[in-house]
């Protein structure tokens, strides 16, 4: 089975509960789009375990692009303290986007372990296209950007694919379904708090886990969802 799981956000007890409720197996492959870490307590263990995995395909979300980013400044000027807080991209992470909780954590780490965790956010995946039982899908984490029917993810910049909001009142593709996470389904529609959203060929997957404690999944085979709480 294919499945599909978003904005875990260091939700880690909510992860592996998930795995478990859908006998995730070797037989099976987990698409996960983005945003592991931040804002919840337990980040790292979710992407390590995540790295541990082989049938686990990840995506970039902005988190970990502002997770990747702040890690490359810190390794070129290691001892400048006073420019950390100066920094844009650390201050923007840690502050106001619930990175601190995982840079806490990742400056706890041996080297070698960190050097693992940055390696693997480097190594990650914008998009994945597929098709399951004759339905087509286009996972991202956030979405494609600007409003255009049936654009190809290549055409997008970073920023699309990883920080847009989209517009879930239109379609934007006529032949498979968006899937993305990003926006907690709640501030698409609030008759979807802690439900994914289904609309217009959109699928968001972001149940807002680390804010109403509900995660979900959906099967891209069956197109059943599961959740946890």
């Amino acid at each position: 089975m294919n499945y599909v799981i978003s904005d875990v956000h260091g939700c880690y007890d909510l992860f592996l509960r998930m795995l478990e409720k859908i006998r995730f197996s070797s037989a099976d492959t987990l698409f996960l789009l983005g945003d592991a870490a931040d804002r919840g307590p337990d980040g790292l263990p979710v992407l390590f375990d995540v790295m541990g995995r082989s049938n686990v395909v990840m995506h970039l979300g902005n988190h970990e692009d502002m997770f990747r980013r702040v890690i490359q400044n810190w390794e070129n000027e290691p001892n400048l303290t006073d420019r950390e807080a100066a920094d844009r991209t650390f201050v923007n992470w840690t502050e106001r986007n619930g990175g601190d909780v995982t840079w806490q954590a990742y400056l706890s780490l041996t080297e070698e372990r960190q050097r693992q965790i940055r390696d693997f956010l480097l190594g990650l995946r914008l998009f994945s296209e597929l098709t399951v039982n004759g339905r087509q899908f286009l996972l991202v984490h956030a979405g494609v950007g600007e409003y255009w029917v049936n654009k190809r993810p290549e055409d997008c910049e970073l920023r699309d694919l990883i920080w847009t909001r989209m517009d879930y009142s239109r379609a934007y593709y006529t032949d498979r379904y968006l899937v993305t996470g990003h926006t907690p389904t709640v501030l698409i529609d609030p008759a979807c708090r802690g439900r994914i959203f289904r609309g217009n060929n959109h699928i968001v997957v972001d149940c807002g886990a680390v804010y109403c404690g509900t995660l979900g999944c959906l099967c891209l085979d069956t197109m059943e969802e599961i959740y946890v709480s």
